[in-house]
């Protein structure tokens, strides 16, 4: 680790440090693999636990990470002890009054196990780290301008492959295979490749039947980068285009155009989520637009902030958010555009720079 990660690090939990003396806690367990490496950059996941208090950084992994740990970790006390021991956790909360949890990740028995072993009065908090994680440091942006990057080259290469005859399986994995050949450690999530009648379903199965001349095809993939995720959709024609779904594009395109349009600092998710409801609504498509506008993204796809009708989130700073508006009809298919972009004061800058008019491929 470098001298600007372990700065990094400290900073994090100072941070940390902040909240918990203002809740008046103790210290604080940590339990979720993507808030451990937040705060550590420990890579070996959940098959570790962090206790965090005002004097001292403890990590708690098996002898199969302890050598990772401490190269990974420098300035952490590292404990060798196999999760779900306790012994040593309890030894190392002794001290301690009034100790943290993440309450949404812990189990039921797991809570009940250390109310059983600990002295320490439990305090259960609702994603205490990940609200710490929101607003994208440099580094960060970094990683998922790179994921976004890659995800490019990917849709690039697509467009050479995608004809009559291939199948969504066989498109799924050229995903990720791609993700992977060029700098991706996995994919952000399961790929979605769903054609004609099919792209009705919003997170659909690919399955192994052939494209046809006139099908839609909706693609939905993204790899993570050094930790941190990929995430865009787009839908193309094959072959040909008949004029509904030329319409009903620029339908889903205007939307998602007009909900870029709303993000900046300031905003709140629910006036960005309904710009494009909006513009469905006028089209008559509302009905068929079946989930939120976005979603924030960075080591996990799917987090802080929800960018929906009912979030009370609004928007800060290097915040990294998706905008994905779609349209699924039963019977016919279904339409989703999707990006990744950095709120800025003046607006955002967007991430996924692949071509958003209808391609005819």
């Amino acid at each position: 680790m470098g001298r600007g990660q372990v700065i990094q690090g400290m900073q994090r939990i100072n941070h940390l440090r902040q909240i918990l003396n203002k809740k008046n806690i103790d210290a604080l367990l940590v339990t979720k693999g993507e808030n451990i490496y937040y705060l550590s950059h420990f890579t070996g996941g959940s098959d570790a636990r962090l206790l965090v208090d005002f004097q001292q950084c403890l990590l708690f992994t098996d002898a199969r990470y302890l050598e990772q740990a401490r190269a990974e970790c420098p300035g952490w006390i590292i404990i060798e002890e196999k999760p779900p021991g306790q012994e040593q956790l309890a030894q190392a909360c002794s001290g301690i009054s009034r100790l943290g949890v993440e309450s949404h990740h812990i189990t039921y028995q797991f809570y009940r196990q250390l109310c059983e072993l600990l002295s320490a009065e439990l305090f259960p908090f609702d994603h205490i780290v990940e609200m710490l994680r929101v607003r994208k440091e440099d580094e960060e942006l970094t990683c998922l301008q790179e994921s976004a990057r890659i995800g490019d080259e990917v849709f690039d290469h697509l467009l050479t492959i995608i004809q009559p005859g291939a199948s969504e399986v066989s498109l799924a994995n050229q995903i990720t295979n791609l993700l992977r050949e060029k700098g991706c450690s996995r994919e952000s999530f399961d790929t979605i490749v769903l054609a004609g009648k099919h792209a009705a379903l919003p997170h659909g199965h690919p399955r192994p039947e052939s494209l046809c001349s006139g099908d839609m095809l909706t693609m939905d993939f993204g790899g993570f980068f050094r930790y941190y995720s990929g995430d865009m959709t787009r839908t193309v024609a094959v072959k040909e285009a008949s004029q509904r779904l030329r319409d009903l594009y620029q339908r889903v395109l205007e939307a998602q155009q007009t909900a870029l349009a709303a993000v900046k600092v300031g905003a709140s998710c629910s006036k960005v989520d309904g710009a494009a409801r909006d513009i469905l609504r006028k089209a008559g498509l509302d009905q068929y637009f079946q989930h939120s506008t976005g979603h924030g993204l960075g080591l996990e796809v799917h987090e802080y902030p929800p960018v929906s009708q009912r979030s009370q989130a609004i928007l800060q700073e290097n915040m990294v958010i998706t905008i994905e508006p779609g349209i699924y009809i039963p019977g016919w298919g279904g339409i989703r555009i999707e990006d990744a972009v950095v709120v800025k004061s003046n607006g955002c800058q967007v991430l996924t720079h692949s071509n958003k008019d209808l391609l005819i491929v």
